[in-house]
């Protein structure tokens, strides 16, 4: 297990992604810093984007945001995944290895991890 946290008040540590065009297999962004201890380009992360992305066009309530992306990983890569969405928060979590992510779409900050 790791532990890490994630402070998005201070945003010089995560860089904006604008998402290009939507495609079968979601690029990564390029030049942006992601903080992951996944492997990159893997597709627990790939899917991360996605869903973020699918979440924010369907969603305006970053509760809602949070939901879908939450439901579609406890589906996929089985329960636990804890999900926060927003403008700025700190945290600090325990997680399990290789599924610690944390990114910006604009204007949301993203934090999914597995814990339990």
């Amino acid at each position: 297990q790791v532990v890490g946290s994630s402070d998005t008040r201070r945003s010089s540590n995560v860089e904006p992604f604008a998402p290009g065009p939507r495609s079968a297999k979601p690029a990564m962004p390029e030049g942006q810093k992601v903080q992951t201890d996944t492997e990159q380009g893997s597709e627990m992360l790939r899917d991360a984007f996605a869903q973020s992305s699918v979440a924010m066009g369907k969603h305006e309530d970053e509760k809602d945001i949070s939901k879908h992306i939450k439901v579609f990983f406890d589906g996929k890569f089985g329960p636990n995944w804890h999900v926060i969405v927003g403008k700025g928060y700190a945290t600090y979590a325990t997680h399990e290895a290789k599924t610690h992510m944390f990114f910006c779409l604009p204007p949301l900050n993203f934090l999914i991890y597995k814990m339990g």
